[in-house]
């Protein structure tokens, strides 16, 4: 792994593991205090987020020489969860619109090529797994999709607020309408994840290295 991939690898880890562990804490406590399992203040929510941060930047800046070189030995199933937490974040993030899921998607789609490339990996093999891990990106995409989607057709405003920003607003006006522009959208945007996460591995792959 050449020095400028290592330093890239090392800033990711040193702010996505921190801020993985402040949204967790974040999120566990207000999800415990929302549901009254348990008898949580609201200033131990913040606490609790806060100290997730801390912890995370410790374990990071202790861990991280040994991190950096097993970027890319992590378990496919740990990656999966990984994945799957910040495509709620994601969602969260951006309100429902699939946009941030899109985006991870192509950070996963990368991930997929480089570590490809790391394994060193024959042409076949790996088209196979990049192939596979796009029809789960864009199975994520389209599931994240379809339930935000019928969230909106149930709810008008939220849907005829976001399509007036591009001139359609028009579209949220009718239960029809709104179930009909989800039904072209969301296999729209499964397309597009599986064809941009392909590019994204296969560029991913080919960095590096003479294999195609």
């Amino acid at each position: 792994m050449g020095k400028t991939e290592s330093a890239v690898i090392a800033v990711f880890l040193l702010i996505a593991f921190p801020v993985s562990l402040f949204i967790l804490g974040w999120w566990t406590s207000a999800s415990l205090c929302l549901l009254g399992a348990a008898p949580i203040p609201e200033y131990a929510i913040a606490f609790s987020a806060f100290a997730g941060l801390a912890i995370g930047i410790a374990i990071a800046v202790l861990r991280l020489k040994h991190w950096v070189p097993r970027f890319y030995d992590l378990r496919k199933a740990l990656a999966v969860l990984v994945y799957l937490f910040w495509s709620a974040v994601a969602t969260a993030f951006f309100m429902g619109l699939p946009i941030g899921v899109l985006a991870l998607g192509l950070l996963a789609g990368f991930y997929i090529g480089r570590r490809g490339r790391h394994a060193d990996m024959e042409d076949a093999p790996f088209k196979k797994e990049a192939r596979q891990a796009a029809l789960f990106l864009a199975a994520v995409v389209g599931l994240v999709s379809l339930t935000m989607g019928i969230l909106a057709i149930q709810e008008q405003r939220s849907m005829q607020h976001l399509l007036a920003m591009i001139g359609l607003g028009w579209l949220a006006a009718s239960a029809s309408g709104r179930t009909a522009l989800v039904a072209v959208a969301v296999p729209i945007l499964v397309a597009v994840q599986y064809l941009l996460a392909r590019a994204t591995a296969s560029w991913g792959f080919k960095l590096g290295g003479k294999k195609a």
